[in-house]
């Protein structure tokens, strides 16, 4: 996977913010309809997804700009 350009790498944490926020969402929503609980766990759902997206998301965003250093730094070394 590390063949892959970093902007492939950039949309791939774009889907993996997105698919964290639409996960918990609708897993907070499948568990307000099974308990009745209103939009509890919804809301529940959503904050946890959307904060596990951005930890995720920050970490691969970091991963990515130390591979863009290395390449840069290795390009500066070959002239």
């Amino acid at each position: 996977m590390n063949d892959l350009p970093p902007s492939a790498r950039l949309v791939g944490i774009g889907f993996y913010i997105a698919i964290c926020i639409v996960a918990g969402t609708m897993g907070g929503r499948a568990l307000d309809g099974w308990l009745e609980t209103g939009k509890l766990f919804t809301v529940a759902g959503l904050s946890v997804g959307l904060a596990l997206g951005l930890w995720g998301g920050y970490r691969q965003l970091m991963e990515v700009l130390a591979l863009i250093n290395a390449k840069g730094a290795e390009g500066k070394r070959r002239e």
